[in-house]
């Protein structure tokens, strides 16, 4: 059975990724506005860090 991701290139309307990311089930993501940059909680005690920038 394949585990079960979700591909992002942009959060909500506004948020654009620089690159696409992988996002498994459970993992929790956030916003980081003082460096745009999406948050990645792995689960293993590592955040991953993906540049973007605010699309209006």
């Amino acid at each position: 059975m394949a585990e079960r991701m979700i591909l992002l290139n942009r959060v909500h309307r506004w948020f654009v990724l620089e690159r696409p990311v992988f996002v498994a089930a459970g993992q929790s993501y956030w916003i980081d506005h003082e460096t745009s940059e999406l948050c990645i909680d792995r689960g293993d005690g590592r955040v991953e860090q993906v540049p973007g920038f605010i699309c209006r």
